[in-house]
C-alpha cells in the first residue's frame, strides 16, 4: 500500500516537470480532408526535429518537446506524403515554446495563419511589423535583379550598382536590428535576432556589447550560454589577431604556406564551386581585384571542395586569375576551422605582419579598404 502511494506520489510530481518541455498546437485549416498532413520541422542545439500529424475534417494536433523557444516551421501535404523541400507557398514560421498549447487557425494555405499561446510569437509580429518596411524595400530590390548569365561589361555594371544598393537595404535591416534588441532586452526572440545579426562570423567588438545588454533571464538559457561560446570563440581570430599558419597545396599540388607570404597584404578568400552564391561573389572579386595588381598584395582563394575537377572547372569558368587552394575537406577544412569559416562565401585580409585587419568585406567597402591599405 505504501509502495503503491509512494510510486503513485512519484508520478504526479515527476508529470509537471516532464509536462514544462512539451507544446501542443492545436489547428484548424479550413476543412482540409484526409489524407492531408501537416509537418512540422524546428532545429535544436544542432539537431533537427520532424513531426507530422494527420488531419481530419481540417483539424490536426502536434505535440512535441523543446527546452526553449524555437522558430518552427509548419507545411502542409494535401498527399499526405512527405515533404523533403517544404512548399514556401504554403508554410508557416511559428514560434512554439516550452509548456504551453498553441491554437492556430486559418484556410488550407497555412501561411494564413494565426495563432494564440505562445508569447514568443506574439513578441515576434511585434518585430515584423517593426521591420515590414525595409522587408518591403529588400522585396522590392528582389524582384529587379538581373540576368545573372548575362556577363556583358554593361550587365555586370548594372548588376554591381543592384548588390550595392541590395547591401545598402541590408546594412538599414541590421541597424534596425540592432535597435530592436537593444529596446527589447527581456524578449527571447531577441537572442534569435542576435545570432541573425550576428552572422556566420562574429565580430565580438560590436555583438558582445548588445549581447551583455540582454536580460539575465535570456542569457542564463542553454542557449544564451551557447551563444555566449561563439562570441568567446570568435575572439581567436577577429580583428587584430595574428592571422593562423596553414599550409594547403595549390591546384598542381604544390605546398603553399601563409607565412611566405609575410610582407605583403594576403586577400584570402573561401569560396567553393558547389555554392551559387560563392560563383556570384567570384564576378565581383574579379572587377575589384583586377585594380590592385601590385607586388604589395597577394590574393589567395581557399576553396572548400570535394572534387578536384570540379573545383578546377569552375576556377578556368569564373576567370579567377589568382592563386587558388584546397585541401579537397569541404567544410571540414583544417584551415576553414582555424578562421572560424561555417559558410561561404567570407574573406579576411591580413596585413604585412601578418595580423588579421578586417573580415567579409564586401563591394565598394572591399575597394575602399584595399585603396586605403595599398
Amino acid at each position: 500500500m505504501f509502495k503503491s502511494l509512494s510510486l503513485l506520489s512519484a508520478l504526479f510530481l515527476a508529470a509537471p516537470a516532464m509536462a514544462q518541455t512539451t507544446f501542443t498546437i492545436k489547428g484548424q485549416l479550413g476543412k482540409l480532408q484526409a489524407p492531408a498532413k501537416v509537418y512540422i520541422g524546428y532545429s535544436v542545439e544542432g539537431k533537427t526535429v520532424y513531426d507530422s500529424a494527420d488531419v481530419d475534417n481540417g483539424f490536426f494536433q502536434l505535440a512535441q518537446d523543446v527546452p526553449y523557444p524555437v522558430n518552427a516551421m509548419l507545411s502542409v501535404s494535401r498527399t499526405g506524403e512527405p515533404t523533403t523541400v517544404f512548399d514556401s507557398k504554403n508554410v508557416a514560421r511559428l514560434y512554439v515554446e516550452p509548456g504551453v498549447t498553441i491554437w492556430l487557425t486559418s484556410d488550407e494555405n497555412i501561411s494564413n495563419f494565426e495563432a494564440t499561446g505562445s508569447e514568443s510569437e506574439l513578441d515576434y509580429k511585434v518585430y515584423q511589423r517593426y521591420m515590414a518596411p525595409v522587408e518591403a524595400k529588400l522585396n522590392s530590390l528582389t524582384k529587379e535583379s538581373s540576368n545573372p548569365t548575362d556577363t556583358s561589361a554593361k550587365a555586370m555594371t548594372a548588376r554591381r550598382e543592384y548588390f550595392e544598393k541590395l547591401r545598402a537595404a541590408m546594412e538599414e535591416r541590421r541597424g534596425l536590428m540592432k535597435t530592436f534588441i537593444s529596446e527589447h532586452p527581456d524578449m527571447y526572440i531577441s537572442l534569435d535576432l542576435l545570432e541573425e545579426y550576428s552572422g556566420y562570423f562574429i565580430d565580438y567588438r560590436d555583438v558582445e556589447p548588445i549581447y551583455k545588454t540582454l536580460t539575465e533571464s535570456v542569457r542564463e538559457t542553454v542557449k544564451g550560454k551557447a551563444f555566449e561560446k561563439r562570441i568567446n570563440d570568435a575572439k581567436a581570430t577577429a580583428i587584430g589577431k595574428v592571422a593562423p599558419e596553414f599550409a594547403l597545396k595549390d591546384t598542381e599540388g604544390n605546398k603553399v604556406t601563409l607565412s611566405s607570404f609575410k610582407g605583403k597584404y594576403v586577400f584570402l578568400n573561401f569560396w567553393s564551386s558547389l555554392s551559387g552564391t560563392s560563383r556570384a561573389e567570384n564576378a565581383m572579386l574579379k572587377m575589384i581585384l583586377k585594380q590592385f595588381n601590385d607586388k604589395k598584395l597577394a590574393i589567395i582563394g581557399i576553396g572548400l571542395e570535394e572534387r578536384k575537377d570540379e573545383w578546377k572547372k569552375a576556377i578556368q569558368e569564373d576567370g579567377l586569375f589568382w592563386l587558388q587552394l584546397s585541401d579537397l575537406n569541404y567544410m571540414k577544412s583544417e584551415v576553414a576551422l582555424q578562421y572560424g569559416i561555417t559558410a561561404i562565401p567570407q574573406n579576411v585580409l591580413i596585413d604585412p605582419a601578418g595580423n588579421i585587419i578586417a573580415r567579409n568585406l564586401k563591394g565598394r567597402n572591399l575597394e575602399e579598404k584595399l585603396k586605403e591599405v595599398l
